[in-house]
């Protein structure tokens, strides 16, 4: 008897697990219509920046050139507060290829690239082993696109 109970308990326990995991294609396919929507922006250069240096000490930049209502070039950057790139700080890549076995660098090319072809921040992929800094470009796109927004 207490085998059966067992048996029939355990067997509830994995269709809960499983209807509670599961996903429909309504959910996904409204989400997807969020982040693929067409986007037409205003002509111009567009900016923003992070209100305030991180808890290492760096802020992060982004300048938008619109043109023919598309993304045409993006740059992204972070800066400490003497004003140094940490694009342009070797030592800062090689500890955080080390650490994390990611080229900033090559995240940085990837998430600009991505936004231009794209066109919405939204759909930016996240760049594995650079979440946190994915996360940091496509708040800031969004803001420096606040005001290109048609």
């Amino acid at each position: 008897m207490k085998k059966v109970l067992g048996l029939i308990l355990t067997m509830l326990l994995v269709v809960a697990v499983v209807t509670a995991c599961g996903s429909t294609k309504d959910n996904d396919s409204k989400d997807q219509g969020k982040t693929n929507e067409p986007v037409t922006y205003k002509d111009g250069t567009y900016q923003a920046e992070d209100p305030d240096f991180d808890d290492r000490g760096w802020k992060a930049q982004i300048q938008i050139k619109v043109e023919g209502g598309k993304i045409k070039d993006v740059v992204y950057d972070e800066v400490n507060q003497e004003g140094k790139k940490k694009s342009e700080d070797e030592d800062y890549h090689k500890n955080y290829k080390e650490q994390r076995d990611v080229e900033l660098l090559d995240a940085y090319d990837k998430l600009q690239k991505s936004l231009v072809d794209k066109q919405n921040p939204d759909a930016v992929d996240t760049y594995t082993g650079a979440t946190s800094t994915t996360a940091k470009f496509k708040a800031l796109a969004k803001e420096a696109l606040k005001d290109a927004s048609q």
